[in-house]
């Protein structure tokens, strides 16, 4: 087995693509979100909070990336009776859907959020940001 294997990373270039084009769709939508970005690792790379957004949107929003690059699926997705035990064991785990894990070739390289609307808004403005960049 190798040492090393190739792999792919979230560049800031990419993190200010997808925050613009969050910010976008919240402008479209009439919403004000924030948004976040973390690499591979769980490290926050971008974040923005559009003025105007609530301030309890800073942590969810944050939390729904994490979430999205640990577990690599998009939030929202564990049956209800697992998330609070989730929640309990990880804590920065959250069941709330508009985080999005960022794929390139089978691997998970991060993730991208947004939070703070109403929760179809929040997908939308994610899966926004998520398609301002090329995978």
């Amino acid at each position: 087995m190798a040492d090393f294997v190739p792999t792919h990373r979230l560049t800031h270039e990419a993190s200010l693509k997808m925050l613009l084009a969050g910010v976008t769709k919240a402008n479209e939508l009439g919403c004000k979100v924030s948004l976040a970005v973390v690499d591979g690792s769980c490290r926050l790379i971008g974040f923005l909070m559009m003025d105007g957004a609530r301030h309890f949107s800073i942590i969810t929003t944050q939390r729904k990336a994490i979430t999205a690059a640990s577990q690599r699926l998009p939030t929202g997705y564990a049956p209800e009776e697992n998330a609070l035990s989730m929640a309990v064991r990880m804590g920065d785990f959250t069941n709330v859907p508009g985080g999005f894990p960022i794929e390139v070739g089978g691997e998970v390289i991060g993730a991208v959020a947004a939070g703070g609307a109403k929760i179809e808004q929040d997908v939308e403005v994610a899966k926004a940001a998520l398609a301002a960049i090329t995978l």
